[in-house]
């Protein structure tokens, strides 16, 4: 027997006594267990990355508190700006609970065309969210990505069908859950892996659509 789960509180796994393997989501502090996750780090990085080389410098970030990933993507969206030699202002990002998630984010972009504040390209934790930034700003008369550009992430079917394609970043969730399948079934079956088995990273791509653009 064996437990492939995407960890909610990981200290509840530490005592397991069958082979388990997280998928999707792991803590920094979590290299005592094997894991298959996307790296979050690297998928913000890139899309922060993206929208300075075409010539955005007022980027806005919606990232979710209470959750490794969202904490993760806002890392590599801060490298991005520091590589860049921007200053990091904490006013350009929201953080959102899993409770307000389709709430703040557009509250806060309301909030800050009604209070004129600059912004030419926003960062979404995800796809869900980036389709309410999308709404909320053609709500407003914005329109994306002329005015504004939009990234999200985990190429999922919201940003492939949405009326306006999303630029987003890549999330090969058959990818993750079909190695790290594998992998379970080998510890399974008594084989001793690699530290390098037991702890991978997939590494994301951007993927451009037409809510982003050069200006």
């Amino acid at each position: 027997a064996g437990l492939l789960t995407v960890p909610i509180n990981e200290a509840n796994y530490q005592n397991l006594r069958i082979p388990f393997m997280f998928l999707s989501r792991c803590s920094a502090t979590c290299n005592t267990v094997s894991y298959v996750i996307n790296n979050d780090i690297q998928g913000g990085y890139l899309a922060a990355k993206y929208l300075l080389e075409q010539g955005h410098r007022r980027i806005t970030g919606f990232f979710k508190a209470d959750d490794i990933q969202g904490i993760q993507r806002h890392k590599g969206y801060v490298r991005a700006l520091q590589e860049a030699g921007m200053l990091y202002d904490p006013d350009s990002v929201t953080w959102f609970y899993t409770e307000d998630r389709e709430v703040k984010p557009r509250e806060t972009i309301s909030g800050a065309i009604q209070a004129e504040t600059p912004m030419d390209a926003v960062v979404c934790y995800n796809d869900q969210v980036a389709v309410e930034v999308i709404r909320t700003l053609r709500e407003f008369g914005k329109k994306v990505p002329r005015d504004v550009s939009v990234t999200g992430f985990d190429n999922s079917l919201l940003a492939k069908n949405n009326h306006i394609p999303i630029t987003t970043i890549s999330h090969p969730q058959d990818k993750l859950g079909s190695m790290s399948a594998e992998l379970l079934l080998r510890l399974i079956l008594g084989e001793e892996l690699t530290e390098q088995e037991l702890h991978i990273r997939v590494e994301p791509e951007i993927v451009v659509r037409d809510s982003t653009w050069k200006r």
